[in-house]
C-alpha cells in the first residue's frame, strides 16, 4: 500500500504536465474547430480521471496515518507443573582435588639410612686397681696395684665393625582446624620413629636410650594445642625441649656421626643426652616473632611421680625421665640412673638478617644418681662402705642380698642412698651466615649439679662445654661442614671405669667432625662423614648420641649382672678414642 501511494503522487504530476502540454498545443491549433472540440473532450475526461485519482491518494494517505486496530490475544490455558525435587549438585573432580590435597599434605617424614664402620679405640688398654694409701683416711692419696687379670684388656670385639644404621627417621602427620571468624586454630601432630635397619638410640650393652623404643618403633614430637597469629601457640604433649631446639640450626651434623649432641647437652658421656632428650607430659608456649626479630619458648614438664626420690617411672610413662629405661646402668628395674621429676626449659632467640643468637636454660628437679655407687672404682666409695657411711644404702642392699644371694653375693656393692640433686644447664649461641654461603656457629654451655660437699668427689655432671662449626655451600648442590666440640673437666668422677685412675683429673674430651653432603634435589641428599672422639683421663664420651640407631661407646662386650667397686664386672673403659666413617642417604617429604 505504501508503494502505491508513493507512485501515485509522481503520476499526478506527470498527468498534469501532460494535460498542460495538450492545452497549449490545442490553443495553437484553435483555427481547426473540429479538432479543437475533440481535444477539449479529451481534456475533460482526463481531468475527471485526475480528480478521481486524487481522491484515492487522499484516502490512502488517511488510512496509513490511522493507528492499527488492537489485536486481542487469548492466552492459552494455565497448567500447574508437578513439583520438582532438587537433586544434589554433582561434585566435580576439580572440587574434590583440593580437599584430597589438603589431607595428603599433612603427612611428612624423614628416612635416613647409613653404612658405618667404627672402632671403640681401646685396643691395648689394661685395668689397674687403685686404693687409698691409708684405708682409714679418705684424704691420704691413692696408690695403684698390679694389673688386673695379668694385664687383660677389654673383652670382645672393640676394633672396627661395619654396620647399617637408622638415623633420626620419623613419620608423622600434622594439621589444623580453624575457627570461623577468628585467627584461632586447633593444631595437632602425631609422630613416630620407624626402625628401618635398627632401633634409633638403643645401646644394647648398657640399655641406655636417647629415645624410647618399643617394638622397633619409638615416639616423636606429638602434641595437640591452639595457635593464633596474634599471640602464638600453646601445646600439650611430648617434645624436644626449647633448650635443645634453640641451637638445632647450629648443628650441621644432626643425626650423623659427630652430631654435637655427643657432648653438648650430655652431662655424663655415654649415649644419653640428658638436656637434649624428649620430655613427656609437657605443656609449652611458642611466641610469635616480635618486631620481626625476637621470639621465645617456655616449657614445663610436671614430674607426675609418686615417689620422693623418683626411683620409679612417672605416671603415664613407660620409661624413666632423663632418656633411659628402668634398669639402665646394670641396676634393678628402677630409675636411679638419672630419673627426675619436674623439668623446666626456656629459650630466647634473636634473628635479623645474617645474624642468629640465642640463650637457653633448662632445670631438672631431684635427679636420682644413686647408681653412681654401684660398680664404682673410686677408692673413696670403698672407704664409705667400710665405715658404714649413711651415704650408702645398706638396708636395700641387705634385703636384695638375702633374696638374691647369687647376684648380690661377695664382691657386690650397694648404691648411694641420697645422691639426689637438682641439675641445670645454660648455653648461649651465635650464628653468622655470609652472603657467599658460609655459616659460622659457636656455643658456650655450662652444666651444674647441686651436690653436698661430701659427694663432690663423684660429681661428673658439672662442667663447661664448647662447640664451633663452619658450614660452606659449594656451587648449588654441595655442602662441606667441619665441627669441634669440647667437654671441660668435672669436679669429680664416680669411677665406674675399668681402668679408672683417680690421680688423673683431666677427664676432658674433644670431638672432631667433617662431612660432605650432595643434594640431588630439595628432598634427597647423600652424605659422607667422619668423626673422632678423643677422651682424656677417665672421660667416656661416645660417637652417635642424640638419635642415631647405632652408637659407638667405651663399653666392652662383658655381660655381667652386678658390678662392684673392685671392677669385677662390665663397665666403661675411660679414655677410649672412638673413630667412625659413615655414608648414607637422607630423604624428606
Amino acid at each position: 500500500m505504501m508503494l502505491n501511494l508513493r507512485l501515485a503522487r509522481p503520476m499526478l504530476i506527470a498527468l498534469t504536465a501532460c494535460a498542460a502540454n495538450i492545452f497549449v498545443q490545442g490553443t495553437a491549433l484553435a483555427d481547426d474547430a473540429q479538432e479543437n472540440k475533440a481535444l477539449r473532450e479529451q481534456m475533460k475526461q482526463m481531468m475527471q480521471r485526475m480528480d478521481a485519482l486524487q481522491k484515492q491518494v487522499e484516502a490512502l494517505s488517511r488510512q496509513q496515518a490511522a493507528p492499527p486496530p488492537a489485536v486481542v490475544t487469548v492466552p492459552p490455558p494455565v497448567t500447574v507443573p508437578p513439583p520438582v525435587v532438587a537433586a544434589a549438585p554433582a561434585v566435580k573432580y576439580e572440587e574434590k582435588e583440593p580437599l584430597l590435597h589438603k589431607i595428603l599434605s599433612g603427612f611428612y617424614g624423614t628416612l635416613d639410612v647409613s653404612f658405618d664402620d667404627t672402632t671403640k679405640g681401646m685396643n691395648g688398654f689394661v685395668a689397674y686397681p687403685y686404693s687409698l694409701v691409708d684405708p682409714t683416711n679418705p684424704n691420704s692419696g691413692f696408690v695403684r696395684g698390679s694389673a688386673k687379670g695379668g694385664g687383660a684388656g677389654p673383652v670382645g670385639r672393640v676394633g672396627y665393625m661395619p654396620a647399617f644404621s637408622t638415623n633420626k627417621s620419623v613419620l608423622g602427620y600434622r594439621g589444623e582446624h580453624k575457627f570461623e571468624g577468628t585467627d584461632l586454630a586447633l593444631i595437632y601432630q602425631i609422630e613416630t620413629q620407624p626402625s628401618i635397619t635398627s632401633s634409633p638410640g638403643l645401646n644394647t650393652s648398657q640399655y641406655q636410650q636417647s629415645n624410647v623404643v618399643k617394638g622397633g618403633i619409638g615416639y616423636g614430637d606429638t602434641f595437640i594445642g591452639f595457635a593464633s597469629d596474634s599471640w602464638g601457640k600453646v601445646k600439650v604433649g611430648t617434645t624436644y625441649s626449647p633448650y635443645k631446639k634453640a641451637t638445632d640450626r647450629m648443628n650441621p651434623f644432626s643425626g650423623m656421626l659427630g652430631d654435637y649432641a655427643v657432648i653438648m647437652g650430655n652431662s655424663g658421656g655415654d649415649n644419653r643426652v640428658e638436656f637434649g632428650t624428649r620430655l613427656e607430659h609437657s605443656i609449652w608456649f611458642e611466641s610469635p616473632k616480635y618486631a620481626n626479630m625476637f621470639s621465645f619458648d617456655v616449657l614445663l614438664s610436671p614430674g607426675q611421680n609418686r615417689t620422693y626420690d623418683n626411683v620409679v617411672q612417672s605416671s603415664g610413662s613407660p620409661d624413666c625421665n632423663g632418656g633411659n629405661e628402668p634398669g639402665s646402668g646394670n641396676l634393678l628395674l628402677n630409675c636411679d640412673d638419672g630419673g627426675f621429676d619436674d623439668a623446666f626449659s626456656v629459650d630466647l632467640k634473636f634473628e635479623s638478617g645474617p645474624v642468629y643468637a640465642t640463650v637457653a636454660y633448662e632445670w631438672h628437679h631431684n635427679v636420682n644418681r644413686n647408681s653412681d655407687g654401684i660398680g664404682s672404682n673410686n677408692p673413696i666409695y670403698g672407704y664409705l662402705v667400710s665405715v658404714n657411711s649413711p651415704e650408702i644404702d645398706f638396708a636395700t642392699f641387705a634385703a636384695l642380698s638375702a633374696e638374691f644371694p647369687t647376684s648380690f653375693g661377695a664382691g657386690a656393692s650397694p648404691p648411694y642412698l641420697n645422691d639426689i640433686a637438682n641439675e641445670s644447664a645454660f648455653k648461649a649461641g651465635v650464628q653468622y651466615t655470609f652472603p657467599f654461603g658460609l655459616a659460622l656457629s659457636g656455643i658456650y654451655e655450662y652444666m651444674h649439679r647441686s651436690l653436698p660437699q661430701d659427694l663432690e668427689f663423684q660429681n661428673e655432671r658439672q662442667r663447661n662445654g664448647l662447640w664451633f662449626a663452619a658450614s660452606q655451600d659449594i656451587f648449588s648442590k654441595d655442602n662441606v661442614s667441619v665441627g669441634w666440640a669440647h667437654a671441660g673437666r668435672t669436679p669429680g668422677d664416680p669411677g665406674g671405669q675399668h681402668n679408672y685412675n683417680p690421680t688423673n683429673t683431666d677427664d676432658s674430651a674433644n670431638m672432631y667432625t667433617i662431612a660432605w653432603k650432595h643434594r640431588f634435589d630439595k628432598n634427597v641428599y647423600w652424605y659422607l662423614d667422619a668423626a673422632e672422639t678423643v677422651n682424656r683421663g677417665n672421660a667416656h664420651y661416645d660417637l652417635g648420641a642424640g638419635g642415631r640407631g647405632l652408637t659407638t661407646d667405651c663399653h666392652d662386650a662383658t655381660n655381667a649382672t652386678v658390678i662392684d667397686y673392685t671392677s669385677a664386672g662390665n663397665t666403661t673403659w675411660g679414655g677410649c678414642k672412638e673413630v667412625g666413617f659413615s655414608t648414607g642417604i637422607n630423604y624428606k617429604f
